[in-house]
């Protein structure tokens, strides 16, 4: 059976390979080197049920390659889009004092007139308004106070949407992270669920209940400390909003997808030791592994909120503390529960 599944997953390995233009496409789909492609896939993917990565992993790519999803563009495309038509209105209130400043002096205007010049009383400085020749001052103005009505309403839609779709990106890279982070198949399975969840994926008939018993990570503080780690959002939800109590450590990486990390107080005043040790775990499993200096948030778990309505894993806070730490884990004691 073993021997089957290491089979899978070396199929599924060579299929990838095919798939993506070059070796080097490949490597960076799994994140890892060129020379050790062919070795690392095939022995991390032994270990877990390679349709389900291969299912997980599908939904992400093609948001990355800016493919059709769910019916319309990919996320980062149309975040894209939307961005240039929100730039279009940076100009909107020009239009509204436009059409003011026609109704003010457009009485001294020639039929016929091609520009209007006047004082911008807003700023003391002569503006030249361009006139469409057809029409009268009044429907000049009007039609400028028509344009400015029109681009504040697209700025009012689009701020909100781009808002959204900003959101819908970060989220999707922080399922990536937990992609990475996964290491057995009831991590993938939790993955899987909540994108069902969220609705990236669609769940196929069965009638069996799913369950998942699946725990955060678990280290020791050299200073003997309980440390937890989420390895996706909703152990990231359920860590921080189920498990911590109000006095416990929060640490995240700054403004990169992560785990969120949790310290066990039991009401003591932490060893700075520990607050380095928890950093580099939330360094370690986050977007900037590998990095020698990253930026990690880090406040007690009661300043921690989620939003109504948020996205699994998403959280807000203020007045937090910082440091700057690298991603080494090497010396800290992983604990199996």
């Amino acid at each position: 059976m073993k021997q089957q599944t290491r089979e899978r997953a070396i199929i599924l390995g060579e299929y990838i390979l095919e798939q993506q233009a070059t070796v080097r496409a490949a490597a960076e789909w799994f994140g890892i080197s060129k020379s050790t492609v062919h070795k690392d896939v095939s022995e991390r993917l032994s270990d877990l049920d390679p349709h389900l990565y291969a299912g997980v992993k599908m939904i992400l790519e093609k948001n990355k390659q800016e493919r059709h999803i769910r019916g319309g563009l990919a996320t980062r495309k149309k975040y894209a889009l939307q961005m240039r038509q929100l730039s279009d209105t940076e100009d909107r209130d020009k239009y509204k004092v436009y059409g003011e400043l026609i109704h003010t002096y457009g009485y001294n205007l020639e039929p016929g007139a091609k520009v209007l010049e006047a004082l911008n009383y807003y700023n003391n400085e002569i503006v030249k308004i361009p006139l469409d020749t057809t029409k009268t001052p009044l429907e000049n103005a009007q039609r400028y106070f028509e344009k400015y009505n029109k681009q504040k309403r697209t700025f009012e839609a689009l701020s909100e949407l781009t808002e959204e779709t900003k959101e819908d990106i970060t989220y999707l890279e922080s399922v990536s992270t937990a992609l990475d982070i996964a290491l057995s198949e009831e991590d993938l399975a939790e993955i899987k669920e909540e994108l069902i969840h969220s609705g990236y994926m669609r769940r196929k008939f069965t009638k069996k209940k799913v369950k998942i018993k699946n725990k955060p990570l678990h280290y020791l503080s050299s200073d003997g400390y309980h440390i937890y780690v989420g390895k996706n959002n909703l152990q990231n939800d359920w860590l921080t909003f189920e498990f911590a109590v109000g006095n416990d450590w929060w640490f995240h990486a700054k403004n990169t997808p992560g785990s969120h990390v949790v310290v066990r107080t039991n009401g003591d005043e932490l060893p700075d030791r520990t607050f380095e040790e928890a950093g580099r775990l939330a360094a370690y499993y986050s977007k900037a592994r590998g990095g020698e200096k990253v930026e990690i948030d880090y406040i007690e778990k009661k300043h921690v909120k989620k939003p109504k309505g948020a996205k699994p894993g998403f959280v807000v806070y203020y007045t937090n503390y910082s440091l700057i730490i690298d991603s080494d884990i090497g010396d800290l004691k992983e604990i199996s529960d």
